[in-house]
């Protein structure tokens, strides 16, 4: 009998002491890992987000970089890719690679879209994304962000050995009766090899002959420049025709084709 007692005694002595050091130990607490830019947020806005691929329409795109209790950080090292179907290329352009966040948190980037070239200016659903990466000291796992930008046809379609019509006026919203001087500066004359919109330059005033419609009481002019004062408040759809020496002929203005009012004056009334 004594010697189950004492083997007893020692069992429940063990399961004291096991029990003790359980409730005693700390477990291990595992150490912080993760990129050193913990916290960091970055907003990539582009405007406007859809070009044309004329070579030379751009968006303004603004990285706002902020800290973990939205603050601006400032001094944020970025790299811009430009990536087309995941793929970095330099389809348009980007002002710089690389540029740093100001005191408000803001750096601002001018994408330029692709010149479209010829064959009728097809459209692809063409989709860009401009990307932005904090170099922060582990480019692995850096915070990336980025915008999409939509490429779209250009409206002119260029034609070799036809001119491209296109104009100004000033003052941009005239008062009635006022004088508004019209330039067809802007209008382009493509030669018979011209491959794309930056071979055609733009055209001399001996090199094209140019033909206003007015939209009022079917009013024509002639000219490259030309002034007129419209009577009465409203819009004005104007249509400048221009033809080159070949017989080629181009119009811009029609009012089907016009419904972002570019080519539209907008006459007011004097205060």
């Amino acid at each position: 009998m004594m010697t189950v007692r004492r083997t007893s005694f020692l069992l429940l002595a063990v399961a004291g002491v096991w029990a003790t050091t359980a409730c005693t130990s700390k477990p291990e607490i595992p150490k912080a890992t993760g990129p050193s830019e913990l916290g960091l947020s970055l907003q990539v806005l582009a405007s406007p987000d859809v070009l044309t691929t004329d070579g030379r329409s751009q968006s303004q795109i603004t990285v706002t970089a902020r800290g973990p209790n939205s603050e601006p950080k400032a001094g944020v090292p970025l790299r811009a890719d430009i990536r087309v179907g995941g793929v970095i290329v330099d389809h348009g352009q980007i002002s710089s690679k690389g540029a740093s966040t100001g005191a408000d948190g803001r750096v601002t980037f001018t994408y330029t879209a692709p010149d479209g070239g010829l064959a009728g200016n097809p459209d692809f659903n063409n989709i860009v994304q401009v990307a932005f990466t904090p170099l922060t000291g582990d480019y692995a796992n850096a915070v990336e962000r980025a915008v999409n930008i939509r490429l779209v046809p250009r409206g002119d379609i260029v034609y070799p050995g036809r001119p491209i019509a296109d104009f100004s006026w000033r003052p941009h919203t005239p008062y009635e009766m006022e004088e508004v001087t019209l330039d067809a500066g802007l209008s382009r004359d493509c030669p018979t090899t011209a491959t794309s919109y930056a071979d055609c330059p733009l055209a001399d005033a001996s090199g094209l002959t140019y033909e206003w419609d007015m939209d009022d009481r079917g009013i024509v002019l002639s000219g490259r420049v030309v002034k007129y004062q419209f009577p009465r408040r409203g819009d004005y759809k104007i249509r400048l025709t221009v033809a080159n020496r070949l017989g080629g002929r181009s119009s811009v203005g029609d009012p089907a084709a016009n419904a972002e009012n570019k080519y539209t004056v907008n006459v007011i009334t004097r205060p």
